[in-house]
């Protein structure tokens, strides 16, 4: 995180962005020059109880996808905990 490392924090340039040892951290942009994909990063991802509230074939294949994986972990932490008692 770039405030954790010591960087001053800019309202004109994205702070810490750049990785490059010669080059120089972007310059920000108004929202209306970003594109579209970049706002659906930030959108945070259901929790397995908001999927398992619909039928598996309803949701979509990112959702199916989520769901498999919170489920297989869900049993694999049920499982470790019986096995630790």
């Amino acid at each position: 995180m770039p405030g954790s490392r010591g960087y001053a924090m800019s309202s004109e340039v994205a702070t810490g962005i750049n990785i490059l040892k010669t080059g120089s951290d972007p310059a920000l942009r108004p929202d209306a020059e970003l594109p579209e994909w970049l706002w659906e990063l930030a959108q945070a991802d259901k929790p397995l109880s908001d999927l398992q509230r619909h039928e598996f074939e309803q949701l979509d294949f990112k959702d199916q996808c989520r769901w498999v994986k919170l489920e297989t972990r869900s049993k694999i932490k049920a499982n470790n905990t019986l096995r630790a008692k």
